[in-house]
């Protein structure tokens, strides 16, 4: 009995198949390409991991027309996700060119979200931040699009220029 359960143990699939519907708002009247990119930790999370570190998992394109821009939320099925600890990165490609615009400081001028919502005042959250368990049950999560800011400057006579 014993050497069965172990045989069990040794052949058992290493990660679990989970589905993640993922709720994306923040893109209300403005019409893209929603560019998806899912990340999962392959060893431990530690607070110097980096992007470029995790494994990726899935990458998706979906296109924002005139039917989902006039809705708040747009939802997006996923399956056959890895279990564990998942990074979502998401931005708005408002030109269809599939890069992701910056300002000469490197500033997002799409509109891009993470999963955890978190802010982007200190810049691009860590995945440490941004990482989420993904369990084999059914899975949702909601990512937030923050808009770039529109940088207020200032005329040579002082006057403040939109």
């Amino acid at each position: 009995m014993w050497g069965c359960s172990l045989g069990t143990l040794l052949f058992a699939p290493l990660a679990l198949s989970a589905q993640l519907t993922l709720e994306v708002q923040g893109h209300k009247n403005k019409s893209g390409q929603l560019q998806i990119a899912i990340s999962r930790v392959i060893d431990q999370l530690s607070d110097d991991l980096l992007w470029g570190d995790l494994e990726s998992v899935r990458k998706l394109t979906l296109n924002i027309g005139s039917v989902q821009r006039q809705q708040n939320i747009v939802k997006l099925t996923i399956e056959d996700l890895p279990t564990g600890l998942t990074c979502i990165r998401l931005y708005l490609d408002l030109n269809n060119n599939q890069l992701l615009e910056r300002s000469a400081i490197g500033l997002p001028l799409e509109p891009v979200g993470f999963s955890n919502n978190l802010s982007l005042f200190m810049g691009e959250p860590s995945p440490a931040d941004s990482c989420f368990e993904l369990h084999d049950a059914d899975n949702v999560h909601r990512v937030n699009l923050k808009q770039p800011k529109k940088r207020k400057r200032k005329s040579k006579l002082g006057a403040v220029i939109n």
